[in-house]
Formats: structure tokens, sequence, C-alpha cells
């Protein structure tokens, strides 16, 4: 009873604290309405997965993506029902006691998020100490013939539990075999991952939810998103109870998009009311009270929460490295499963289908709609062999290849803007500290600051790469090309023509004879690759190939997705670098980021033929953006991560021959002492990791 009595006041707080923000900031016309770029967003995802289904009936799709993707398939192929049933499946109610001689007493709600993990709430455990003795009944379902008791698994807190308040979750280990003896895995997981584009206001919302500590419940009628808010929660309408605490709120597509916490009551100062207006008590049953809406946390915010965990012992470690890596949002890998590659026939046309111009129409009638840049050859049907041999080859050659094409103006580039985040927000550029001031590339005894589109840099100048470079970074998808990369053209790295070549690392000093090594990008093609026009997004994506902005980073170290000749490898920067690229698309799209090598001087070191280079082992990286509070009040934020390519090279070699980052976040201040480079005071202010 003492164990109830601390859950129901739990819950009451937590309910108190969702009314409280409701009346500070309650939903307006300008926190709901979905803008053009949202809706984007929403509509390109729910594109992903039609095509999924196209790939699944056509049996291309792999079974890794099909299970992150979940039940969301199945609302294209199967009636409503049969999605909610397998949506419910890894849905279980929390129950007070798991002895199998007697009836289990429900209280709350949770559900699988991985083979082995269940999330819930908080105020449903906040500690092992209230797990313990308890359990997770699966399949407690209405049936035919009456309720079915279900699988009653235990709970294991001491292979994994983590709990915060803030967010109001709790993530515990469920033990592989039930007390009956049926095997966890059969209950399967639900998906979950970092997208913010799953679910728009004023659509659908659905709960899987046992209440009142009965059988399962799916509340799927008059249930609809009112807000989805930045500091982490959602607020929708539906009918949830006692017990619900713990349900899965999903979108219409049956994607995971909140963790239901709290009933939101009409309040008169610290008073709940009633639905007559007058005061609620605790003892009171919850059908009297006056309920505005309902508070969830957003998945999304979970994720990245989880990624912040820090797991004290090797059982947790690997339960927690399992969650996170089912996290990643399964429409990338459709995209990259959809994406076709360029037919045999395109790279290298039949001469035949080449044409030249002669006299006569023979497309009277004809409508050609066209998007980007195009080459067209219109004739009356002469095959390119019985044209000069210098035309057949020029088309073809045409056809083949298109390179990079760079601004030929370098007077003219504006560089890093330190005002970019707007709203009197300033990330100014970094300093050298006094002890490395001496290695950089000056002229008149300054360090030079190159300026590109979109972003500036300073050499170093004793190690021909950089010491640190600042992007300014939009990924609103009106300002974005929808081509990818080949669409600029093949990939073409050529020397700053503003500074000697001899301050550079080219290809002829490590990157063609280290066959492991890549050219690692440090401000990322397609962080710069954006724009008002065309033209712009072309020379900004252009700039990223210059060797100042190169480095040497391993392949298994720079690619998201090394490769077979790399085992058992995830590459951390690449990785990294997608994983800031999925949030701007997601939520704010602007961000501003300065990172480099770490040049340190025990650095290795080979001769390639050109003399001695040392390459860096470790790369930090600050990412700065503007937050919103509670009031709508912006405010910097900045998250220092230091990521090390010292295993893969100690693995692989390098010579002739490679919310789940949070744990690589340092402090701004530790990046400064390692890396030689100055933040300003506004920025350290700012960070988000700083040491006590």
């Amino acid at each position: 009873m003492a164990a109830t009595n601390l859950f129901d006041e739990r819950r009451r707080a937590v309910m108190i604290a969702a009314a409280k923000r409701w009346k500070a900031q309650p939903p307006t016309p300008a926190t709901t309405q979905v803008t053009p770029s949202e809706q984007a967003r929403y509509d390109a995802r729910r594109s992903s997965f039609d095509q999924a289904s196209e790939l699944k009936a056509q049996g291309r799709l792999p079974v890794f993506v099909e299970r992150k993707i979940g039940p969301t398939l199945d609302w294209y192929t199967l009636p409503p029902d049969d999605a909610a049933r397998a949506a419910g499946r890894p849905v279980a109610r929390i129950v007070a006691n798991v002895d199998p001689k007697v009836d289990p007493v429900g209280f709350a709600t949770g559900f699988m998020v991985s083979p082995n993990v269940l999330l819930t709430n908080w105020h449903v455990f906040p500690d092992p100490g209230s797990v313990r003795g308890t359990g997770a009944n699966f399949l407690h379902d209405e049936t035919a013939s009456g309720v079915a008791r279900g699988i009653i698994f235990e709970f294991d807190p001491d292979a994994l539990f983590f709990s915060a308040e803030d967010l109001d979750f709790a993530l515990v280990a469920v033990k592989p075999k039930a007390i009956t003896g049926e095997l966890l895995s059969s209950v399967n997981f639900l998906a979950i991952n970092g997208s913010r584009s799953k679910i728009l206001p004023g659509m659908p919302i659905r709960m899987i939810e046992y209440p009142d500590g009965g059988p399962k419940r799916y509340a799927m009628q008059n249930c609809r998103l009112l807000e989805l808010r930045d500091d982490g929660f959602l607020r929708y309408e539906t009918d949830t109870e006692e017990g619900s605490s713990g349900s899965a709120c999903y979108s219409q597509m049956w994607e995971v998009v909140g963790l239901h916490h709290a009933s939101i009551p009409k309040m008169r100062g610290n008073t709940i009311l009633n639905k007559d207006g007058s005061a609620w008590s605790p003892g009171q049953p919850d059908e009297g009270i006056d309920w505005i809406a309902n508070e969830g946390v957003r998945i999304s915010a979970l994720v990245k929460a989880f990624g912040g965990l820090v797991p004290t012992t090797p059982a947790s470690k690997h339960l927690l490295d399992e969650l996170l890596a089912n996290t990643t949002d399964p429409t990338d890998e459709v995209a990259k499963l959809a994406t076709p590659r360029a037919p045999e026939a395109l790279l290298r046309p039949d001469p035949s289908k080449i044409f030249a111009n002669t006299k006569g129409n023979v497309m009277g009638g004809v409508t050609m709609n066209f998007s980007g840049p195009v080459t067209i050859f219109v004739g009356s049907g002469v095959p390119a062999s019985q044209l000069p041999q210098a035309t057949a080859e020029i088309a073809r050659d045409e056809a083949l290849e298109k390179a990079l094409r760079f601004d030929p103006n370098y007077d003219d580039r504006e560089g890093y803007n330190p005002d970019f985040l707007e709203n009197d927000i300033t990330v100014p550029l970094p300093r050298i500290s006094q002890e490395r001031d001496q290695e950089m590339y000056k002229e008149n005894g300054q360090t030079v600051v190159l300026k590109y589109h979109h972003f500036s840099l300073a050499m170093n100048a004793s190690r021909r790469m950089q010491m640190w470079s600042a992007v300014n970074v939009d990924y609103d998808p009106s300002k974005k090309t929808s081509g990818g990369r080949a669409f600029f053209g093949q990939d073409r790295w050529v020397f700053d023509p503003r500074i000697p070549q001899q301050y550079q690392l080219g290809d002829p000093d490590i990157y063609a004879p280290a066959k492991q090594i890549d050219r690692g990008h440090i401000v990322r093609r397609e962080d710069n690759a954006w724009g008002d026009t065309p033209t712009e997004i072309e020379f900004a994506n252009s700039d990223t190939f210059h060797f100042s902005n190169c480095t040497p980073q391993h392949a298994a170290f720079n690619r998201s997705q090394p490769g077979r000749q790399w085992p058992g490898v995830q590459g951390l920067w690449g990785g990294f670098e997608n994983h800031i690229q999925r949030d701007l698309q997601t939520g704010d799209t602007r961000a501003c980021i300065i990172a480099g090598p770490i040049l340190g001087a025990n650095d290795p070191s080979e001769d390639f033929g050109t003399g001695v280079v040392q390459y860096p082992l470790v790369f930090w990286k600050v990412v700065a953006v503007s937050a919103r509070d509670t009031n709508g009040r912006r405010s910097l934020r900045t998250y220092g991560f230091r990521l090390s390519q010292k295993d893969v090279v100690d693995r692989f070699g390098v010579e002739f021959a490679p919310g789940e980052y949070a744990r690589y976040q340092v402090a701004l201040s530790a990046i400064s002492e390692e890396a030689g480079v100055i933040f300003d005071d506004v920025l350290l202010r700012a960070d988000t990791h700083a040491e006590a």
C-alpha cells in the first residue's frame, strides 16, 4: 500500500507539473500551425514509407529495415485492426507481482523498445528498488472467450536501469524467459528513432494502454495531436485513465511518437478542479476531474537523452548499445534502397540514340517537362555514327561526365557569418592560443582567414591543413537541392589559389598513396550545400572540395558505412555528421558548426614519397544552436564533441591497402586545451557540458 501511495503521489506531481506548463504556455496558433518546411519533411517521410512498401512487395526490403519500420508497413496492406494488433503486441501491463499462483495487479503500462529493454515512466519506476518484484504482463487482451491472462516476465533492474525525472522516463531490462517458460523474443519490440517528422499538429494520434490495470485498450477515436513542443513534450486529445502511465503514442501510420505520462487537469492555483468546479482531493475518483488534454514525452527527445546515458556495467553497456543501434531512422535505409542506380545505358549511351539537328519536325505534339540542368539533342533521327567524329565524342563525353564547377571569383566569397542564428545571438570565430600561434599561415604578421561560401577557415602552415573551420548550416528544404551528390558532378579536389600549394596537403602527399585514407571534409559537403539560388547552392557545394578543407581521415572513421573491408566498424565521424544532419532536418534547421583536427605533436607520421606527413588521430566539433525555452525566448546552446580515429588506424593501418554520440561530448574548455583554439566567452557560457 505504501508503494502504491508513493506512485500516486509521483503521478500527481507529474500531472500538476504538466498543468503548470499548460497554464504558463498554452497552445497558440503560432505553436500549433504547421510550417511549409514541417509539412515538406512529413510528406517526404510518408513518401519514404510508400517506397518501403513497394520494396517489400518486390522482395527488396532487408529484414532489418522492415523490423525498424514495424507495423507501419502493414498499414498499407492490412486492415487497421491487424496493424493495431502488431503495434500492441510489445505493449505490456506493468504488474505489482509475478507469482503465477496469484492474480497479477496492474498499475501502469510500458512497451519494449529493444529486444530486452522496456520503456515506461520515471514516476512508475524512479529507482531500481521500485522495480524489484514487479513484472511485464504481455498479451493481457480481451478475446472472444474472455480476458487472456497473458505472459508475465520479471524485470531485471540489475542488468539495466535508467530513469530521469525531467523527461519522466525509465528504461529497465526484462528477463529473457517468462515465469511460465515463454521467450521474450515472442513479443517483439517497437522500433523508435529520433525523427521529429512522424506526425504534425491536427493529425490523429493513437494510444495502446492498460487503463485501470485492466486488459489492453486501443484508443483510436476522437484522438488528435494538439502541439509539438521544443522542450521535449507533445500535447494531444485522447481518452486515458489511471494505469495509462507509460503507454505508447502512435501516429496514424503506427510509428511511435510519444511516451504518455500525464493527463492535464484544469487548475485554480495549485488546486485540481472537478468538472463541477469544486476542488478535487486525493482519494476522490479521477473520473470527476476536469481534464483539459494529455501530455506525453516526444520519442525524438527520448532518443537524444538515451544517447547521453552512461552505463556502469558490461551488461548494461551491451543492452544500451543494442537499444541505440535500433534508433537509426529507417527512412535513411529506404532512401538508399529506393535511389535508382544510373542504368548502364545512361552511363554509356548507345551512339545510335544520339541525334543531330536536321531539317524537319518529328516531335510535333510532344510535351517535355524538365527539372534541373539538362542537355537535349533534337533532330530527325540521324545516328551519331554518321556525325563528324569530333561531334560524336563531345556528345558522348557530355553524357558520361559532369565535373564540379567552382566560383572563379575568390574576392567576393562572404565567408562565415557570426550572426547567422539571428535573435541577437552571436557565435564568434575561434582564436589561436599563444603557444600555437607561430604555426599558423600568416600574411603581414596576421593569421589569414580564408573565406568561402558559408564558411571560413584558418590554416596551420607547419602541418599543411586547417586548424579550424566555421560554417553556417541551414537544412531548410527550400534552400536545398533534391538532386544529391551526383547532381553537382564528379568530385574534384582543388588547391586554394589564394595561398601557396606548399601549405596545403594534396593527393601526392598522402591521399593517393595511402589507400585507406579518405580526403575527409571538415566542413561537410551536405552541411554547406544550401542557398537561395541554384548557383549559390552549386558553388557552396564545390567550395568544400578545396584541399584546405581536407584532412586525412581513415575510411572506417570518415564514412558512415565503411564497408565490408572494415568488419564490425561503424564510421564515427561520418555517422556523427549524419546524426547532426537528421537533427537539423527535423527541428530548427539552422546551426553554426566550428570544427577541426587536434594537431598533436605526437601524431603518427608517414613518408609517402614527397616528405614526412603527420596525420591527426583526434577531431573536434562544436555545434551551436538557438534553443527556445518554455517561454518562447531563444538563447545560445553549444555542444562540444571529441572523436578519435585511433582505434581504426591501429586496427587496419593506413598505408597501401577505413540522443549515441553524447558519450563523446566534452567541455569546450577541454577542446581548447588539446586543440590550441580559443573559444569566445559567449560560447563557453553556453556550453551544455561545461565542467563544474
